[in-house]
């Protein structure tokens, strides 16, 4: 059976405005699929356009020209305010830092999207405990998240990325902010969802250590895909099988 693309970036330009009124072109005919159960990492260059990428592929930015489809929805025709209202119902997103709010506990600001969509506090809290635990983070769930490591605020970012179970899980730079330790972890733990759950991963990084993790990779460079590659992580463990024989 023919695999889902759950994205599709048609012909995407991105032109902003300056002083002079002059346009600067930012993306330029940038066209690409995402499968469903894609690992996919977006990278390259700093000013190569893969952070404009990924802000239009979940509506924060709507392109100049050019059509951006998530899971059969034209997202170019909506709203800044509708796109924001389909981003919470179908991504969830690990950012670089972390946004708190410093007065709850890790528990509740891993549960405030279901807040948000008025979901009760005792439900709330069960889920946000269920994700928690299979993040092995429960232990902390009534610590403020601020009395928490780098890597193990992360974690916890990614829990409340998954609280509201997205069909896509985006990864802007997710380990930017972390020792080589804590980011290897959270790599490890972002494959292991993608493998074992099937979950969808929209990931940007500059670091290109981390490419064998995906299964697809989109390089970008002066606001172009320069190159796409496909079945990086089925080699990676067809590799390891072969050398444990």
């Amino acid at each position: 059976m023919e695999k889902e693309a759950v994205i599709k970036i048609e012909n995407v330009e991105k032109e902003y405005p300056t002083g002079d009124k002059e346009m600067i072109p930012v993306l330029r005919g940038v066209s690409a699929e995402i499968f469903a159960g894609d690992y996919a990492i977006i990278y390259g260059a700093s000013g190569s356009g893969k952070s404009t990428l990924l802000h239009h592929i979940i509506g924060l930015e709507a392109p100049t020209r050019g059509k951006i489809i998530i899971c059969g929805t034209d997202i170019t025709k909506l709203n800044s305010e509708e796109r924001a209202i389909f981003r919470a119902r179908h991504f969830g997103m690990v950012y670089q830092f972390w946004y708190w709010a410093k007065s709850l506990s890790v528990w509740e600001n891993v549960a405030m999207p279901l807040y948000i969509d008025g979901v009760a506090e005792k439900e709330a809290k069960r889920h946000a405990m269920k994700v928690l635990d299979e993040l092995g983070m429960a232990k902390y769930a009534n610590k403020r998240p601020m009395q928490l490591s780098g890597g193990e605020q992360q974690r916890v970012c990614l829990a409340r990325a998954l609280i509201n179970n997205p069909k896509i899980l985006v990864a802007d730079e997710p380990t930017g902010n972390l020792d080589t330790h804590n980011a290897d972890s959270v790599m490890e733990m972002l494959q292991k969802l993608n493998i074992d759950k099937k979950r969808t991963i929209v990931m940007v990084t500059h670091n290109m250590t981390y490419l064998p993790y995906a299964n697809r990779t989109i390089a970008m460079q002066d606001g172009k895909i320069k190159a796409t590659e496909t079945g990086h992580v089925k080699e990676m463990i067809k590799r390891e099988l072969e050398a444990a024989r």
